[in-house]
This record gives structure tokens, C-alpha cells and sequence, in this order.
């Protein structure tokens, strides 16, 4: 009988499981140089801990554990955050730290989303100004730039502003699932996003209202005008925003205000903001950027987050001012599948069993040498040997046969292009290295 995963998990083959460890290292290195460092912690948490950061809808994503214990899985990496830092007081502020790690939620899969994942996230604690925002967007852009993506836009929004917004139009009640029927208009589209506003029972006056403002095109500085003509409870949010939007480009980073983006979880208190990219680098002409990702099609968003000022003092009662950003591995493969490259450089193959010995002294040199290197273990024919190098990917291969052993030599072999050359084995490595 075979047996599959679990619905909503994958088992990462050779090729897939190296692609991720490619990306997380490329990531933890960018995370490293902007000045953040790594917290761990326990994959699952008291139920209470998990339970403070939201309602119903995340409640419901909690995989709970342990028999007679209120446990459950942690379903992001924000939540532990909160706790350790309310249970450090004398963490040096700011905190920067990153976690990179799996984090499960109980929900349907769709594609490029499953229930088991990684997350990579990056969060600035205890400064309320508006350049860690700005670092922290530079901090992801330079990331997802080192892993091979291009493309990239970075939209930006603040709950201040929808929530002025909201005030004026007298929208109290029902008012985050208005959110996110608003957060869901460049992937559905308008006319399903205005039949999602009247299910809510909101009339034609304020759903027109609702869709001017999310709908609204223009530069950011026609936007940001609009907001302060407008909505004159929105003064602070437009505020952070210039100064946001001014500290992004002396990063040279280049963002847009988008009035729709709002983000799903209830916390978020000031800015938020999403990545998307059009694809990888070696292949973007043939992908076509697609903004975001977000519509029909796409994969979504590649990273997301905001400031979220008031989490952190549910768990040690004291606002604890945070903001943060979370990028999408799973999303990041996706658009990276098939760049992983194989990790053994060379196969060295024995023209005959008597050659064997020799073989495997080689191999112990190459490795030595710092060159990840394989041989036979199959005690397969010469050319038996070869189809397992190119099954494998393994760009080089070195003979060892009776020519070789007399002139104290090897064979490198191109795999791809068959090209070969006799070279001391001192040689090979130099041009393995």
C-alpha cells in the first residue's frame, strides 16, 4: 500500500528541498546585513497565546495538539514574537529579529498555499517612527532580489486612512468584512467586489462611495490629496505615508499607494503594505510581469505585512509600538521552480572494477579539496556509470581507466558538451574550483 501526505503538506524532493535551502540562505544572509538576528522558538504554543491575537477566523486556523493539554500549532510567526518579547522587558530597543521556520494553519489548500509552510519574517521592535517600515521594505526588496526575482512593486496603504474613511461614511458595523471584500478588487475584479459589498447590506450610495475611494487612479501625491480633501480623520495616516513613501526613496525603493490594500487580519494599526514580482530573473520575458500576482492565475503576494502597535501589549498589558513584514517561501519557489542547482560537482567513474580503488582515493582528494564529489556504490559498467550522472544533473565526470593510472592523469569530462581533457589531478581541481 502507498501512502500520500497529509492533505495540504508535500514531501520536497532532492531538487525542491535544495531550492529551499538556496532561497533560506540567500534570505538569512539579507536579513543578517540590515542588522537582524534569529529567535527560535517552540512549534506549538499555549492556546491562550494564539488565541489573543485575533477572532473567529484565526481560531478556526489553529491546529490544536496534545490530549487533555490546550495546545496548538503555531499558525505564523508574529504571535511567538509577541510573547517573547512580553516576557523579556529588557530586550534593547529597537529589537530587530528574524525567524525563518514552518508554521501550520488549519485551511483549504489552494495553489501556492498549503497548510504546512515556511515563513521568513523580519520585525522591528519598539519604534513607532515610520523608517522601519522603510528599512523593513528595502530589507524584503533586497532579499527577494538576492534569490533572482525582478519585477518587483511594492504597494503601501494605512488603516488610518480606512478608517477615516469608514468614520465619514458612518461604516461601523461588519467593517473588516467590507475590508476584505475591498482587499479582493484587483484579483475578482470590480462587479464581483460591488456584489460582495451589497451582500453585506451596504446601499448603492455607500458602495459607489466604497469603490471611488479603493478604485481611485493616479500619482501617489493625487491620492494622498484626495485622502486629506476628503477625509479630514485621515491627517495622520497621510502623514505617515509622505514620510514613508520619502524614506523609501532615498532607499531607492519605489512604492504605490493603493487605497484598496488592506490586509485580512484585524491587528494591523498603521501602515501595511505587499510585494509581488513578475517572475525570475531568466525568465521574465517569457512570464510577463504580473502585478503582484494577485490576479486570477497569479500566486498571490510574495511578502506582506504592517505595523501592528497594539499586539504586543495583549500578552504584558503596555502598548509595545511593532511593525513587521513576512515573506512567502512556498510563493517564492513557486516562482522559482527549477532554478535549484544539484549539489555534487563531479562523478568520478572507474573504466573497470580494478580501477575502483583508485577511484575512490580521488574522491577522498576532491572532498578534501572542498568539491562535492560521488562514485559507483552500485558496482555498475562504465556506461551504466554515465547515465547516472546525467539522471543525477552531475555536470563533470572524471575517468579512471588504463590510460590514466599509466600517464598519473585523469579524464574531466563535460557532460553536457562531452568534451574532455587529460589533466593531472591537481589540474582537475583547479578547474573544478
Amino acid at each position: 500500500m502507498a501512502y500520500s501526505t497529509p492533505r495540504g503538506t508535500r514531501d520536497l524532493m532532492p531538487e525542491q528541498a535544495l531550492l529551499l535551502e538556496d532561497v533560506l540562505d540567500k534570505v538569512r544572509l539579507v536579513f543578517r546585513k540590515y542588522g537582524y538576528e534569529p529567535i527560535e522558538t517552540p512549534a506549538f504554543e499555549e492556546l491562550e497565546v494564539l488565541e489573543k491575537k485575533s477572532g473567529e477566523e484565526v481560531r478556526k486556523q489553529i491546529f490544536r495538539v496534545g490530549e487533555g493539554e490546550k495546545l496548538g500549532l503555531r499558525f505564523d510567526l508574529t504571535v511567538p514574537l509577541a510573547r517573547v518579547v512580553a516576557g523579556n522587558a529588557s530586550l534593547p530597543k529597537p529589537f530587530k529579529r528574524y525567524h525563518i521556520s514552518r508554521v501550520w494553519r488549519h485551511e483549504e489548500p489552494q495553489k501556492g498555499r498549503f497548510r504546512e509552510f515556511y515563513q521568513a519574517d523580519i520585525d522591528i521592535v519598539g519604534s513607532a517612527g515610520m523608517e522601519c517600515e522603510a528599512e523593513l521594505l528595502a530589507c524584503a526588496k533586497e532579499a527577494l532580489e538576492a534569490v533572482g526575482l525582478e519585477h518587483l512593486e511594492i504597494r503601501v496603504n494605512n488603516r488610518k486612512i480606512l478608517d477615516a474613511m469608514f468614520a465619514k461614511l458612518g461604516l461601523k458595523a461588519g467593517a473588516m468584512q467590507i475590508f476584505r471584500a475591498l482587499d479582493k478588487l484587483e484579483k475578482l475584479g470590480a462587479e464581483a467586489v460591488e456584489q460582495d459589498l451589497r451582500s453585506l447590506g451596504l446601499n448603492a450610495g455607500e458602495v459607489d462611495a466604497l469603490m471611488k475611494f479603493a478604485s481611485m487612479k493616479g500619482s501617489n501625491d493625487e491620492k494622498l490629496a484626495f485622502v486629506e480633501k476628503n477625509f479630514g480623520a485621515a491627517k495622520e495616516g497621510a502623514a505617515e505615508t509622505r514620510e514613508l513613501l520619502a524614506l523609501l526613496a532615498e532607499y531607492g525603493v519605489k512604492a504605490e499607494l493603493d487605497l484598496s490594500l488592506v490586509r485580512g487580519l484585524d491587528y494591523y494599526t498603521g501602515p501595511v503594505f505587499e510585494i509581488g514580482a513578475g517572475g525570475p530573473l531568466s525568465s521574465a520575458e517569457e512570464r510577463g510581469p504580473f502585478p503582484l500576482g494577485r490576479k486570477e492565475g497569479g500566486i498571490g503576494s510574495i511578502a506582506a505585512g504592517g505595523r501592528y502597535d497594539d499586539l504586543i501589549g495583549l500578552y504584558c498589558g503596555k502598548a509595545v509600538p511593532a511593525t513587521g513584514i513576512s515573506l512567502g517561501i512556498e510563493r517564492l519557489m513557486e516562482l522559482l521552480k527549477g532554478k535549484a542547482k544539484r549539489v555534487t560537482r563531479v562523478y568520478v567513474a572507474a573504466a573497470k572494477d580494478e580501477y575502483r580503488n583508485e577511484a575512490r582515493k580521488i574522491v577522498v582528494k576532491l572532498r578534501k579539496a572542498g568539491i562535492p564529489a560521488q562514485v559507483d556504490l552500485m558496482g555498475r559498467k562504465l556506461g551504466k556509470q554515465f547515465e547516472y550522472a546525467n539522471a543525477m544533473g552531475i555536470p563533470y565526470a572524471i575517468i579512471v581507466g588504463e590510460r590514466e593510472i599509466k600517464e598519473g592523469k585523469v579524464t574531466l569530462r563535460n557532460m553536457k558538451s562531452g568534451e574532455e581533457k587529460m589533466l593531472s589531478l591537481d589540474e582537475a581541481v583547479k578547474e573544478l574550483s
